[in-house]
């Protein structure tokens, strides 16, 4: 990953937080679409997820500057996207009309949520949240 990678918590947006403490997603209908709000626990800190932007993954694969970060932690699946200078993570899950995860990037976030311990949580989030 590249070193200027700046982490922003999103303390002025709400979208992305809430006060449980495991991720999970928000459902909202906009124009008659439902649209799927991911949300970090309440026990994610601003440390932690600064680590999970900097020993990301990035997408597109050995690029220079990445569209997308992609990490696991406690087996949940997080991507984080560049906004304005700076970086903002949340819960993954597919999307219609987004391409798949990578399969060498499921494969290394399945490598390192076993190696942490969550290959458990990992493998439920991909079944329900993942294609």
């Amino acid at each position: 990953m590249p070193d200027n990678l700046k982490y922003d918590p999103g303390e002025h947006r709400i979208k992305h937080c809430w006060n449980k403490p495991e991720a999970g997603f928000h459902e909202v209908n906009r124009g008659g679409r439902t649209l799927f709000i991911g949300k970090c626990p309440n026990t994610m800190t601003r440390c932690r997820a600064e680590q999970l932007l900097r020993t990301g993954i990035g997408y597109p694969p050995d690029s220079p500057e990445p569209e997308r970060i992609y990490n696991v932690h406690d087996g949940v699946v997080y991507e984080a996207v560049s906004s304005r200078g700076s970086w903002h993570g949340y819960p993954w899950r597919s999307r219609p009309g987004n391409p798949p995860l990578l399969d060498s990037i499921k494969l290394e976030l399945e490598r390192r949520a076993m190696a942490a311990g969550h290959e458990r949580t990992f493998k439920h989030w991909m079944k329900t949240y993942g294609r």
